[in-house]
């Protein structure tokens, strides 16, 4: 893991301050950084990346689809589809039936199906068709279900999304037409969710026990495998690690901690320790991950890299170009 003092983060970002960095070389992927309402570039790659200049400004939420070069963006209350964010400015695309603004968005490992949720309004939005032909979906009332909206998910493809539901009544429930949900595991205490990166199988992360329940798709049967030693595992994400196995990654908020899990062996590959509280685990280049996105614009961005070692950085919050931190 990479360390880092506050003298030697103050002379780094000095360092790097000093210089105008233009948007080229490679860049590790896009994000929506909201202490700014810009969407920028990860320049470089994990260990020596910085954040680039602003590629989108004016922007109330956003989200880009994984390893990809389009996001979702609105703008006064309209949502609209970015493209080309590599080759700035972009095509913009107005996506009109969106219910409202959400609170999170997730996607499909392909880009194709996007998520638009809120927790304290308890609905979820699809968009499909994405980044060319988007479509909205149906606006869905989760309260149906007994309970609150904790967790929503897609499969790789953009073909299955589960939600979890808390409550006395609660669970997670699967759909694949985005309006009959079959609930497929029990527990008022899912607070998070994430298909394999193979699709066979779906991650629950009860928050309570604490457990990680592991329901094969094909026969629907279960297994939970115990978080000994974690006080607040909080987020969970699945890969393929460098040696083709199916794996999942648990962050643990207080603990500042990141586990990784082999689902076929049940076995704990490895406990990372963090500099840092993580806050999740959204995918953001071809193995690596955002675990603490920026609430300000003095604090890091921080990153986890499954490859080619297992391993933490920042990346930090300089000033590329003017006005933009």
């Amino acid at each position: 893991m990479q360390l880092i003092t506050p003298l030697l983060f103050a002379i780094l970002a000095t360092a790097v301050a000093s210089a105008q960095i233009a948007v080229n070389g490679p860049i590790e992927g896009f994000l929506f950084d909201a202490p700014t309402g810009t969407v920028r570039a990860v320049m470089g790659v994990p260990g020596s990346a910085t954040l680039g200049p602003s590629l989108l400004d004016g922007i109330d939420f956003g989200s880009v689809a994984p390893r990809q070069s389009y996001a979702i963006t609105f703008q006064a209350g309209q949502c609209q589809i970015v493209s080309n964010l590599n080759s700035p400015p972009g095509s913009t695309t107005i996506v009109s039936g969106v219910s409202g603004q959400p609170e999170g968005t997730v996607w499909s490992a392909d880009g194709t199906l996007a998520i638009l949720y809120s927790r304290s309004g308890n609905w979820i939005q699809t968009l499909t068709g994405l980044p060319g032909s988007p479509a909205a979906g149906s606006y869905l009332d989760i309260s149906s279900l007994g309970g609150m909206l904790s967790a929503v998910v897609s499969d790789p493809q953009g073909k299955r999304i589960a939600i979890a539901v808390s409550g006395a009544a609660g669970g997670v429930y699967l759909t694949s037409d985005s309006q009959s949900f079959v609930p497929v595991f029990q527990s008022p205490n899912v607070i998070a969710l994430s298909f394999s990166a193979d699709g066979t199988n779906l991650y629950a992360l009860d928050a309570a026990a604490p457990q990680l329940a592991v329901v094969d798709l094909n026969t629907f049967g279960s297994q939970s495998l115990p978080l000994d030693g974690l006080s607040n595992p909080l987020a969970i994400g699945a890969d393929q690690d460098a040696q083709g196995r199916q794996v999942v990654y648990v962050a643990s908020g207080s603990d500042q901690l990141l586990r990784i899990i082999d689902v076929a062996s049940q076995q704990v590959v490895t406990d990372i320790a963090l500099n840092v509280a993580p806050a999740g685990v959204g995918v953001l280049g071809l193995h690596s991950f955002v675990i603490a996105s920026r609430s300000t614009g003095s604090q890091p961005l921080w990153l986890f890299s499954s490859s080619p070692l297992p391993a933490a950085y920042f990346v930090p919050a300089v000033q590329v170009v003017a006005g933009v931190q």
